[in-house]
């Protein structure tokens, strides 16, 4: 592996100048530092990480964590952080589901995370923070100085998709939920029926549900056995909304009249759907921006705080409308 000493030979300089070059020093001219950055360039010099950590306690590398990369969701979240670190002169790496990742953190290879993942254990979030890491935690409440939440405001979006559900006076109200572990899901189903009994008085049937399409199949057969009709469905994300469209549709059962259906997420694929689906929306490309926004502020020794992205409810026919 080619050195700064074998650049220095090369360019004929000192290893210090070449030091000064690859780390934009103005110690140097600009001819100097172009010429030496392109011999380097033509010899593949690659940095060494842990030393330049060492030496600089700094990598301008932020680490993000997420439980998966399935649909759109993820796709436009890591977009809204890569593009603000991008413009503040940061890179991203993004890591799913294992211990030697997460380890970046306290090791210092990357400057601070982002943790959008279920499975990143909180007492381990808490660890890193009391060592000094700084992050931004978009799935969780955690109070502790080094760590501040960009979150979904789960308690809005829940409350809006109950109204426009009763506002077509359904007589019963049915959740499907996502896994028990899940913040949002559980933060959604209790803001869900705290608000149909405090607007309508009614009780409401909770349907176990995985956030999966498959999910929603098998609770569309559930529904369908309790013989009920004129029914409002919040289904707590959109895969599950699609599930249902696909187990009511097997029994030849249209969406909109006896079972009508509202989402949260607004997944693409909703709006391909007959009819098209009721959703609760957000912007997941804010979302990112936002959590990278506030973690480069706290790298930077900025004043920071918590922060709630809103919701909307985006009307289409699965709740009967024309």
């Amino acid at each position: 592996m080619v050195g700064i000493r074998e650049i220095a030979q090369r360019a004929g300089v000192s290893i210090s100048t070449v030091s000064y070059a690859l780390n934009g020093s103005s110690k140097i001219t600009v001819e100097t530092r172009d010429r030496i950055l392109a011999i380097a360039d033509e010899l593949h010099y690659t940095p060494n990480l842990a030393g330049r950590t060492l030496k600089k306690q700094k990598t301008n590398i932020i680490g993000m964590y997420v439980n998966g990369f399935g649909g759109d969701f993820y796709s436009h979240v890591i977009d809204g952080v890569a593009q603000v670190l991008k413009t503040n002169h940061y890179e991203l790496i993004v890591g799913s589901g294992g211990n030697r990742s997460r380890g970046f953190i306290p090791q210092k290879f990357v400057d601070g995370a982002i943790i959008l993942d279920v499975n990143f254990p909180t007492e381990v979030i808490q660890e890193y923070a009391d060592a000094g890491s700084k992050i931004v935690v978009m799935d969780r409440e955690l109070a502790h100085a080094n760590v501040k939440q960009v979150s979904l405001d789960n308690v809005q979006g829940a409350r809006q998709a109950i109204d426009a559900l009763a506002a077509t006076n359904v007589k019963h109200f049915v959740l499907v939920t996502g896994p028990n572990d899940s913040p949002d899901s559980n933060v959604r189903m209790q803001t869900a029926i705290s608000q149909v009994e405090q607007t309508t008085g009614q009780s409401v049937l909770v349907v176990p549900g995985d956030f999966t399409i498959a999910g929603g199949r098998k609770a569309a057969k559930a529904i369908i056995d309790t013989g009920m009709k004129n029914v409002g469905i919040f289904a707590l994300n959109d895969e599950l909304a699609i599930g249902l469209y696909e187990g009511f549709a097997e029994q030849q059962i249209i969406v909109g009249t006896d079972y009508k259906i509202i989402g949260f997420d607004n997944d693409l694929i909703g709006t391909y759907l007959t009819p098209q689906l009721t959703t609760v929306d957000y912007s997941k490309h804010e979302w990112g921006e936002k959590a990278a926004e506030t973690l480069l502020a706290m790298i930077n020794g900025k004043k920071t705080q918590d922060y709630l992205i809103h919701t909307r409810v985006i009307s289409r026919g699965s709740l009967g409308e024309k």
